[in-house]
């Protein structure tokens, strides 16, 4: 995964882009970074609310930081969306992920 400084450089190119928004929650997650990670997955879902693995990590950030009715409610609304795509592998992990966080 490129790294952060890298992944802004894209996003100085295309700030619409929402993988890279995307990207950029995964490592700020990945440095505990939760509450800029979340601010990041809801940039990507503002771009394409489809994106069902941003509500994924959006919703483990979530739960990292104490907030895990909001976790909940974000899964339900991934899961909508993957049932609404077609994508029955993002729906079966967002419904294992809200069984471990219920």
């Amino acid at each position: 995964m490129p790294t952060i400084e890298q992944l802004e450089k894209l996003l100085a190119v295309d700030p619409n882009d929402p993988f890279v928004h995307y990207g950029i929650g995964q490592e700020r997650a990945k440095l505990g970074e939760h509450a800029q990670a979340i601010e990041c997955f809801n940039e990507a879902l503002r771009l394409d609310p489809s994106y069902c693995y941003a509500y994924y990590f959006k919703a483990i950030s979530l739960k990292e930081i104490g907030r895990r009715d909001e976790a909940q409610d974000i899964i339900r609304v991934g899961i909508d969306h993957a049932q609404s795509a077609g994508d029955m592998k993002a729906r079966s992990e967002l419904e294992t992920l809200l069984q471990t966080i219920s």
